[in-house]
């Protein structure tokens, strides 16, 4: 769980890093969490390893992380929320385990996908994300 945790904060200051560069995302990444999370602690380190070097490649693509553990990681993670212009869904969508793909633009949610779904079926739902961003 502590590599887990580690790995995300890493996904985060990457995406942090790559907003200060100035470069306009396409496609916004909302990957929802909670330490607490089953499908988060079962799937957690294998989308990390496999799925997440993939998204995180790509400049077109905001990496925003919703931890929902407890009240400080909800309330830390509500500001690049607001800031992305997706804090009303995140708020009406409060599973964890899952990764939304939204327009960057119109914020029209172009796909989702538990993070217990297989690598090929969160691969596909990144791929319809890019064709329809």
């Amino acid at each position: 769980m502590k590599k887990l945790i580690c790995a995300i904060s890493l996904v985060m200051s990457f995406s942090f890093a790559a907003s200060a560069q100035k470069v306009q995302p396409k496609i916004i990444a909302l990957i929802t969490k909670a330490s607490w999370c089953v499908v988060c602690q079962a799937n957690g380190p294998r989308f990390m390893k496999d799925i997440m070097p993939m998204i995180r490649g790509n400049k077109e693509v905001q990496i925003i992380i919703n931890d929902l553990s407890d009240k400080k990681t909800t309330a830390t993670s509500r500001r690049p929320l607001q800031k992305a212009g997706i804090d009303d869904f995140a708020e009406k969508n409060p599973a964890t385990g899952m990764l939304y793909f939204f327009n960057a633009n119109t914020k029209k949610l172009l796909s989702s996908v538990s993070l217990a779904q297989s690598n090929e079926e969160i691969e596909k739902a990144y791929q319809k994300a890019l064709a329809k961003g």
